[in-house]
Order: structure tokens, then sequence, then C-alpha cells
């Protein structure tokens, strides 16, 4: 949460340092550029968005399926330990249900690892995708000489922007076309 924070209030201060600067310079305001891209929109609805989307879904998916073989194999024993409870001795009995305790302990500290897991893979998968998404939004600012080209990837800060400086749907048209030639290789 605090580091949410310290992001917000840096891009803040980066944002006025901008603003004021196109303001206080005439000279260079004349020329400023802006724009700003919807980072949620394009991993949404852009084809390599939904490849990483996909693509961590299915590793969800595969982690889900070992907690599920866990799970089956976690009540497997407890009903067998239900079952004989009543014809085991007491000593027997209690070796059944410390068994089960420990294989639940087990399976308790399974499921945190691969949720660990998995929050691991989403990160990675992101960064990637925000990489490739970065490189895409400076080649277009350096080409077409964008002052600045925000983005709300972190944090979301734009509250209003005209329309006409949405970058969104030319990133996502360059992520896909970037996609349609790595299929040809």
């Amino acid at each position: 949460m605090k580091n949410s924070t310290i992001k917000k209030v840096m891009y803040a201060v980066v944002l006025v340092i901008a603003f004021s600067a196109c303001i206080a310079l005439p000279a260079y305001s004349e020329d400023a550029k802006i724009g700003y891209v919807d980072s949620q929109k394009i991993l949404d609805e852009s084809s390599r968005g939904k490849q990483v989307k996909e693509q961590l879904n299915e590793y969800v998916q595969s982690r889900q399926k070992i907690v599920d073989i866990e799970e089956s194999e976690l009540k497997s024993l407890q009903e067998e330990v239900t079952r004989q409870g009543a014809v085991l001795s007491p000593t027997a009995k209690q070796e059944k249900e410390e068994q089960l305790q420990r294989r639940f302990m087990e399976y308790q500290k399974k499921i945190t690892e691969l949720q660990k897991e998995i929050q691991q893979r989403r990160v990675e998968k992101l960064e990637e995708f925000n990489s490739e998404l970065e490189k895409i939004v400076r080649n277009i600012g350096e080409k077409e000489g964008f002052s600045i080209i925000l983005s709300n990837l972190d944090i979301n800060i734009i509250i209003y922007a005209k329309p006409s400086l949405n970058l969104t749907d030319r990133v996502i048209l360059e992520l896909d076309k970037n996609i349609k030639k790595d299929e040809k290789k």
C-alpha cells in the first residue's frame, strides 16, 4: 500500500514538472505534444494481451489440477479414517488422524507455494508484456515527436484527456502487427 502511494506521488510530481515546463517555456509549449495509453485496454483487447492472459490462465489451470489431485487424496484419506475409526484401536486411530493432519498441513503448504508460483509467473508475464508495450509506445513517441506519453500502468492518475490524445488503439495495432510478424517466422 505504501509503495503504491509513493508511486502515485512520484507520478504526480513528474506530471506537474512536465506541465509546468510546458507552460513556463512558451517557446517549447507550442511544440509540446502529449498522448496517453490505456494499458489495461491494451492488455484486454490486443492479440498479444489476450495471448498473455491465455498463457496465464493455462498456467493457473495446470496448478489447479495439482491442487485438485491433492485435495481428492486428502478427502480419500479422511473418508478412510472416518470409515475405519470404529474398528481401529485407539492408538491406530490416533496414528491415522495424525497422518491426516500431516497431509492436511502439507496440502496447505503446497497451496501457498502454488499461489506464490502463480503470482510470480503473473508478474513475469506482465513485465514482459509491459516491456514490449513500452518499446512500441517509445517508438511511436520518437517517430511522431511526442513530448510526453502517459500511461495508467501502475496507477490511474489520468482523470480526463481529450480522445485525440489517446494512442491506445494505435498501440494495439502495432502490438498485433508484431504478433503477425512473429507468427509468419
